[in-house]
């Protein structure tokens, strides 16, 4: 099992909030992430940045405005781009020449989507926007995403290894000031369980940044340990990788 601390890539938001308020995540996380406006102090300390933003009510992130900024300092700083791409209805073909890695989040069950976002999409049309860009792509699902409960997350795993064979699952985090701030992380066994099925269908399976750390995290990896190819993990001071997991093997 190799480990990664993502230290090394510094998040980059393209908005300065969020318009959805989904019930796991509500605006918070975008609050710690560095405006684009920004970003340009930062080429010297950094050489890898995940680009990703608030969503619009349809599932866009807005790229298009930046993407001559970006590409100039990709190529002044010789630097990589990991883009979170969000639900788009239409393939975000302005990223191709500039990303080195596309991240996107999967659900097989619309339903389970539209509670938590608000946006209507089957797997299908994720898969057939993700698919149509050239660029390498890495599907992360977020265990117990629904309040704790899990729900489409073997489904996903099961049409997600027909198309990838590298997924990320990251773990539902309850968060203050959220919808589901009072909801539990899923079952420490159940999501021991994912990571089994997941080793069965993909060559690399990642546990990601966005996870339970302390205890959970501790009784965790002592049941998945086996099933797992890369741990992300923060605190990592001799990691075999520094920077966002989905950038492994870039340079």
């Amino acid at each position: 099992m190799l480990t990664i601390n993502p230290s090394k890539t510094l998040p980059i938001s393209v908005t300065k909030y969020c318009a959805l308020n989904c019930k796991h995540c509500g605006g918070v996380y975008i609050k710690r992430m560095i405006h684009i406006s920004e970003m340009e102090k930062y080429v010297k300390r950094y050489k890898s940045f995940l680009i990703s933003g608030g969503m619009g009510k349809e599932g866009i992130i807005p790229f298009k405005n930046y993407i001559e900024f970006l590409t100039r300092l990709k190529l002044k700083h010789d630097l990589l781009y990991n883009f979170h791409i969000g639900f788009p209805e239409t393939p975000p073909y302005e990223i191709e020449e500039i990303a080195d890695v596309v991240s996107f989040d999967f659900f097989s069950d619309p339903e389970i989507l539209n509670e938590i976002y608000g946006i209507k999409r089957t797997p299908e049309h994720i898969i057939k926007v993700v698919s149509s860009l050239k660029t390498k792509k890495v599907p992360h699902i977020t265990i117990g995403v629904l309040c704790g409960n899990i729900t489409h997350e073997f489904n996903s795993i099961e049409l997600l290894s027909k198309y990838f064979d590298t997924i990320v699952l990251n773990i539902f985090i309850p968060t203050k000031r959220t919808l589901y701030e009072n909801c539990n992380p899923p079952e420490i066994e159940i999501v021991a369980q994912v990571f089994k099925e997941a080793k069965k269908k993909f060559k690399t399976v990642i546990l990601g940044c966005m996870h339970p750390h302390g205890t959970y995290r501790e009784k965790l990896l002592e049941l998945i340990k086996e099933d797992l190819s890369i741990f992300v993990n923060s605190s990592e001071k001799k990691p075999d990788f520094k920077g966002c997991c989905a950038l492994y093997k870039k340079r």
